[in-house]
């Protein structure tokens, strides 16, 4: 009887934790507002960056995680006129205030050249565990979007990297200067494949964390 009661004990006990204490990941779509990204055309690297993390929030909250995002409309995040420092020193503290389990930085790559294509992850030793976490989305980024053999690469200039103290990276999802890689950034069934990729990231990063 006592065997069965502390295994019921230990279900409710589980049960009320996973409802209390969901997986969060705070999602940063990259720019906004006043500070439009790169940009093709019309099209704007902000804009590119809330659609996938939209998708992003989507994917990973249909398999049990919640997801907050630093921002949800085309806005920056300054009070007032757009100053680039505030606005992310305002992404910063949301995520460094919450009680989210990491951080993921989405963004697009945009160069001179147009042969440049695929998805590229880029940390900082700000935590110690920020190269595993790195080494995760990259290598699932590599498997399911198939579009890439590059490596993370460590990043000491980019203010967000410095200053998050949760496991952060940030996601150049890949090249809006490369013809086909920029359609396919732009359609929803690729969008969602970037999402699911993130996805498989986190939970191998969990298992090994």
């Amino acid at each position: 009887m006592l065997l069965l009661f502390c295994i019921a004990f230990v279900i409710f006990t589980t049960k009320i934790f996973a409802e209390v204490s969901p997986l969060v990941v705070y999602i940063d779509p990259g720019h906004g507002g006043m500070d439009g990204g790169a940009s093709i055309g019309e099209v704007k690297e902000s804009n590119l960056t809330l659609e996938i993390s939209k998708k992003i929030k989507e994917v990973f909250e249909s398999n049990s995680i919640q997801v907050v995002l630093t921002r949800e409309t085309d806005d920056d995040l300054s009070d007032g006129s757009f100053v680039k420092r505030e606005d992310m020193l305002n992404r910063v503290t949301q995520i460094n205030t919450s009680n989210a389990s990491l951080a993921l930085s989405i963004h697009l790559n945009k160069f001179s050249m147009e042969k440049y294509r695929g998805a590229q992850v880029f940390y900082s030793k700000t935590n110690s565990n920020n190269q595993l976490l790195a080494e995760t989305m990259q290598t699932s980024l590599s498997l399911y979007l198939k579009n890439t053999e590059r490596k993370i690469v460590k990043r000491d200039n980019i203010f967000l990297l410095n200053k998050v103290t949760i496991p952060c990276c940030i996601i150049e999802c890949g090249f809006m200067s490369n013809k086909e890689e920029f359609q396919l950034l732009q359609t929803a069934d690729y969008q969602y494949k970037i999402a699911y990729a993130l996805l498989y990231g986190v939970e191998d990063y969990l298992k090994l964390y």
